[in-house]
């Protein structure tokens, strides 16, 4: 319990020093927000522009902002969206579930494909499908995102026909459409994390079974896959958690070119699209939506690793 304590703890502290730096990130960009929003004709009139400032609260000190700022975030109340008019919470609402299903798809194909690829390329190291096994890794971590993404949409979609090459269907539409325009998204983005736990795993459980446990097991006659299932595996699993922890998080920038190039309708693409439109609100709600989402991701895998690990939660 004050394992998990201490890492709530910090988890809160990192949200609320998150909003702050949010808030003074987008008041140090250039341009003004009203003058943007008004255009040039209501621009020049500078009553207009007094009454906008008041509405959205810019003639307030920044100090003051700051406030009211961290404490709306906290009752997740992020304002209007300066373009659509809608509420920001509502924007997020929509887009943070599809986002997460991507990473999660993308998750789940890297560490479905990868785990087992590196346990072949650590027990067949010095076979051929021991090195195939680490060209698919090469290849994973080598190739950009797009590149990959683009060679599937040939694949799958433009050569055979099976599977949409772009564009979104809700679940509401059946689960069945909504996965055949979703397998897509997740295998790129997950085939190209999947060469790094290939690379992690074997790395890892080859250190393993040099290990003196693993020699007593192998003395006792235990069968070489209990050996490496029961034994060695699970001790090698530590490290490899650790990084897919860390680029789970990593994933949530490269939502950005998956979304944009399978029109997916995800968090980063609301976010590029604020951007273009100079939408301070969206933008704000956006960018913390983001780093609560890498902290919650962070603070799963030290709970994870805590469970593995007692070394790591008595620490």
């Amino acid at each position: 319990m004050s394992f998990l304590a201490r890492r709530l703890g910090a988890a809160v502290l990192l949200v609320l020093i998150a909003s702050a730096l949010v808030f003074l990130a987008i008041r140090f960009l250039p341009g003004d927000p009203v003058l943007l929003l008004l255009g040039e004709q209501g621009a020049s009139d500078p009553e207009v522009v007094l009454r906008m400032r008041a509405k959205l609260g810019l003639d307030q000190p920044l100090l003051a902002q700051l406030f009211h700022w961290v404490w709306n975030a906290l009752h997740l109340e992020f304002g209007t969206s300066l373009q659509s008019g809608l509420p920001v919470a509502e924007e997020l609402a929509r887009r943070i579930p599809r986002s997460l299903e991507l990473i999660g798809g993308g998750l789940f194909v890297a560490v479905a494909g990868g785990i087992p690829l590196g346990v072949i390329a650590a027990r067949h190291d010095d076979r051929p499908v021991g090195w195939l096994a680490s060209g698919i890794a090469v290849f994973g971590f080598s190739a950009p995102v797009f590149v990959t993404g683009v060679l599937l949409v040939l694949a799958f979609s433009l050569g055979l026909g099976w599977l949409p090459s772009s564009g979104y269907a809700p679940l509401s539409e059946g689960v069945g459409t909504h996965l055949s325009f979703a397998v897509l998204p997740w295998l790129a983005m997950g085939f190209a994390f999947m060469g790094v736990v290939i690379r992690m795993t074997r790395a890892s459980l080859l250190d393993t079974l040099k290990k003196d446990f693993v020699r007593t097991a192998r003395a006792k006659g235990i069968t070489e896959r209990a050996v490496i299932y029961r034994h060695a595996l699970p001790n090698s699993l530590i490290p490899v958690v650790a990084v897919i922890g860390v680029r789970a998080g990593n994933l949530l920038g490269g939502t950005v070119i998956i979304e944009t190039l399978f029109n997916w309708p995800g968090l980063s693409s609301l976010l590029v699209r604020a951007c273009y439109d100079r939408d301070y609100p969206l933008i704000q709600g956006s960018l913390l939506s983001i780093f609560v989402l890498f902290v919650l991701i962070s603070l799963l895998v030290d709970l994870l690793l805590g469970l593995l690990d007692p070394k790591l939660r008595d620490g």
